[in-house]
């Protein structure tokens, strides 16, 4: 059984709290943390485990094996050097740090101490979006050719979020999830980026120095291309669409009316679907968890690995000096 504490109890945390106590087989956990005391008291109250306001203390407890890290994003680097050196796995949100710089330390830590190491890309659990990978690796709709998505939040960042120094940005901490979709689902790494955007809807944003709706061009090793367009602003709520056209045919992941995964060829479209967004996405974050435990289990890399979380945060960066420079940036 392995022993797995939660890490910060925002509204992430918490999920993951009570996915882990109830829900993934082979793991229990014994412990969360937060640095609010009363949060981390009430939330081990009522899954019955212990509750830390010290992380150091907490990864000195034998009875953890693994930590889920969903603290702030400037926080990450630093809290997987400390839990590898202390030989616990780690589950961390995405993204995996602010920086490049951060995330190859973060990296070489984990590889030194020989622990596991996921990053919290959970689309890719979803069975919508794994149901367009497994379609493609098929050959449903041929051979890959343009990668789409579309992804606007009901609203601005809140706190520390919205500072891009901390978070990252719009790129970073909104977009890097479509990053990594990109990448899995078009099997290609990122070769170049060009991305315009401003910050036309929220002043806090702007002095910030953040922006709030941005389209990226991408460029793929493979030759085929992508669009991601992001806004921090939805009248209707969350709006998340992506599309992958082939050279025999085109997947649809969500819609304004059907969230969930099409595909279209010469036979007509085919549609699945379940409810919208913690009702279509608390799925993904359970297979998320128990992916996490079986590759301690089963000692193997897990599905998203920490070279996935360096990527994706390779990517934000070149967009974000598209931005500035005014040009389109190759990645090396």
């Amino acid at each position: 059984m392995i022993g797995v504490a939660v890490v910060g109890l925002g509204r992430i945390g918490r999920l993951h709290a009570e996915i882990f106590a109830t829900k993934v087989e082979g793991a229990k956990l014994v412990a969360v943390c937060d640095v609010v005391k009363g949060v981390v008291e009430e939330v081990g109250s009522k899954l019955g485990v212990k509750p830390y306001t010290d992380y150091g203390e907490l990864l000195r407890d034998r009875a953890v094996d693994a930590v889920v890290i969903c603290t702030p994003t400037f926080l990450h680097a630093e809290m997987i050097v400390r839990a590898a050196e202390e030989g616990k796995h780690v589950l961390c949100e995405k993204p995996l740090a602010v920086t490049t710089e951060e995330a190859e330390r973060a990296l070489k830590s984990v590889e030194k101490s020989g622990v596991k190491l996921q990053v919290g890309y959970m689309r890719r659990f979803d069975q919508a979006y794994s149901g367009a990978k497994k379609a493609i690796e098929e050959g449903r709709i041929g051979r890959p050719l343009v990668f789409i998505s579309i992804a606007r939040d009901p609203g601005p960042p809140p706190g520390w979020a919205a500072d891009p120094r901390k978070s990252g940005g719009i790129f970073l901490d909104m977009l890097s999830h479509d990053f990594d979709m990109a990448r899995w689902l078009m099997s290609s790494e990122v070769r170049r980026v060009y991305a315009t955007g401003g910050a036309y809807l929220y002043e806090e944003l702007r002095e910030k120095g953040d922006l709030d709706v941005v389209n990226v061009c991408l460029e793929f090793e493979s030759g085929a291309l992508g669009l991601i367009h992001g806004s921090r602003k939805s009248a209707f709520g969350y709006d998340l669409r992506t599309e992958v056209m082939g050279s025999e045919g085109t997947l649809y992941v969500g819609s304004h009316h059907d969230p969930n995964l099409a595909v279209g060829t010469r036979a007509g479209v085919t549609y699945s679907g379940v409810s919208w967004f913690m009702g279509r996405f608390y799925d993904a974050y359970v297979r998320e968890d128990e992916e996490f435990v079986k590759s301690i289990a089963e000692d193997r890399e897990p599905l998203v690995t920490g070279l996935d979380g360096r990527r994706a945060i390779e990517i934000a960066e070149a967009a974000w000096r598209s931005v500035r420079e005014g040009r389109p940036v190759s990645l090396v």
